[in-house]
């Protein structure tokens, strides 16, 4: 029997459902783009020209195939700027540093992963640890014919860097949604997060009520409340970098070392009870629609 405060959550988590689900749209043409990205022995940044980035900045090696619409605001030319940085403890990236990043494009969403097409490739070159370099960059070009128009939202916003007090106003943002995340208040959480949801599902072309609602639960990792974890610790909103994105539209804060700012540490157990080290984050990126005066999670 549920009580009437779990009936009150219910429906407001459908109603969450609904708004996202009419920020999607039912586009006939629907292709993906993803990038297969292999590193080890090093951290590495995956950015597009003009919108966001994607990071993996564990200093153990990392593998996936990363859903690039994810970071494509609207059809044209591509550039993917890729970074690569030493692991945390060195100054230059090493002779164990190896990455590479293999761009495809699918016709559509539901096309095999073995009829997806290459479209680019970046390997990064060998004996760079003589030349002690502290990062290394190169670029791949690429075309993207995908049918969303984000740029046209993010033209009318308002441009950061011209906003008085900008710093003061996105640390207050995280420190509000941190606070969330501390409480375990996931509907409020939700709440913030229906315009990113709603670009989410839509960029993979998720335009169903039934592809919503199942995935749902999905979000933020940082706020869902695992028994299995404990001495749960979120990071304070200090000592940060802050950087731009989208010509000054966007904004996101980060610590030192690439990592997200929204970062949870702890220890977790597994069947046996036996504990290990655990933490990880949830990056967060933040506009200024127009006409507002208020940071909104992009």
């Amino acid at each position: 029997m549920f009580s009437c405060g779990q009936g009150n959550k219910g429906k407001e988590m459908e109603e969450i459902i609904q708004q996202e689900l009419a920020l999607t749209h039912n586009y006939t043409h629907r292709p993906v783009f993803g990038a297969q990205v292999n590193k080890s022995g090093c951290k590495l940044i995956l950015e597009i020209e003009g919108a966001q980035d994607y990071r993996f900045t564990d200093n153990r090696g990392e593998s996936m195939m990363f859903p690039l619409n994810l970071l494509l605001l609207n059809a044209g030319k591509k550039t993917a700027i890729i970074k690569v940085y030493p692991r945390d403890g060195e100054e230059y990236l090493t002779m164990y540093a190896n990455a590479n990043i293999t761009f495809y494009r699918a016709e559509d969403k539901d096309t095999h992963l073995q009829d997806y097409r290459k479209i680019g490739e970046f390997t990064l070159p060998q004996g760079l640890a003589e030349k002690k370099l502290p990062y290394y960059e190169a670029r791949i070009s690429f075309d993207a014919d995908v049918p969303f128009t984000y740029d046209k939202e993010l033209a009318k916003a308002r441009d950061l860097r011209q906003i008085p007090d900008i710093e003061k106003k996105i640390v207050s943002k995280y420190e509000q949604l941190r606070q969330l995340c501390v409480e375990y208040k996931k509907i409020e959480l939700y709440k913030e997060l229906v315009h990113s949801s709603g670009k989410f599902y839509n960029v993979l072309y998720n335009n169903t009520y039934d592809e919503i609602k199942k995935n749902s639960e999905n979000t933020m990792g940082i706020v869902q409340n695992d028994p299995r974890i404990v001495n749960r610790e979120l990071l304070p909103i200090e000592n940060y970098t802050i950087q731009y994105y989208s010509d000054g539209k966007i904004i996101a804060l980060w610590q030192k070392n690439l990592r997200p700012m929204l970062y949870i540490k702890a220890r977790i157990k597994n069947n046996e009870g036996e504990e290990r080290d655990f933490e990880g984050g949830d990056s967060l990126f933040l506009y200024m629609p127009e006409g507002s005066n208020e940071l909104k999670v992009w």
